[in-house]
């Protein structure tokens, strides 16, 4: 209210009283207030995301929600109904219960418009991004490929991921939780939440202690990574562990 206030009125009072007490004057600030109003409300308008039904059943999907990269996301209720579907036949708690929890999320906003002409859901989805100018967030490969053909932006839960996984490099230091013992000597091995191997070099009395480690060096291979790492000599000395 209080933009369209000074765009609309005092604006052009402005524009009337001191540059040109014209008509011209009037109609050339109420053009601009137009479009300043229109840049503003573009500037102002939040990014909408489309839940697609591949991702319900994720968990990742709620802490990707509650996080601050969006604002605004819409579950079709087509997609709900697909998913009731499903439960009719499998009975699956968990897709029970995160769908329950996205619907009850202030972030999510059920939108209640379909496309009955359309049998696809995967069509449905893409008609309804370009109607609301709207990305998609998936798993669907097939929903990822055809949106990106439309102009469609996507938004692909597991690179979204491995895009936000912190970068760990040599000279890095991190708490980890040794499992078991290396093959070499005085070797232990711990791992990262996604997997990956780290082998800490003088950790062998540390095996099922979590400890302070730096990373020294880092295999990379096509389908894996090796973190190596030691305990700094001033943790032990210290008594840190």
């Amino acid at each position: 209210m209080l933009i369209l206030l000074v765009l609309f009125i005092l604006f052009p009072a402005v524009i009337f009283f001191l540059v040109s007490n014209t008509i011209n004057a009037i109609i050339v600030s109420y053009c601009l207030a137009v479009l300043l109003f229109i840049f503003i409300r573009r500037s102002n308008r939040k990014e909408i995301v489309l839940l697609d039904t591949t991702v319900i059943n994720d968990d990742r999907i709620i802490d990707f929600i509650n996080s601050n990269v969006y604002q605004q996301f819409l579950l079709p209720r087509f997609v709900i109904r697909e998913i009731d579907t499903k439960l009719e036949k499998t009975k699956d708690k968990h897709l029970e219960e995160n769908l329950e929890k996205i619907k009850q999320n202030k972030k999510v906003k059920v939108l209640y418009r379909n496309y009955y002409k359309i049998k696809s859901s995967e069509f449905k989805m893409i008609k309804l991004a370009k109607t609301l100018n709207a990305k998609i967030i998936t798993l669907n490969f097939n929903l990822n490929k055809m949106s990106v053909m439309q102009g469609i932006k996507v938004v692909d839960l597991n690179d979204m991921y491995e895009r936000l996984k912190p970068t760990i490099l040599p000279g890095h230091k991190i708490t980890i939780f040794l499992v078991k013992e290396g093959r070499d000597k005085n070797q232990a091995i711990g791992f990262l939440d996604d997997g990956t191997t780290v082998v800490v070099e003088n950790g062998r009395n540390f095996v099922g202690k979590r400890v302070n480690i730096k990373i020294t060096s880092m295999l990379h291979s096509s389908d894996n990574k090796m973190l190596f790492g030691k305990i700094p000599n001033e943790d032990i000395l210290e008594g840190k562990l």
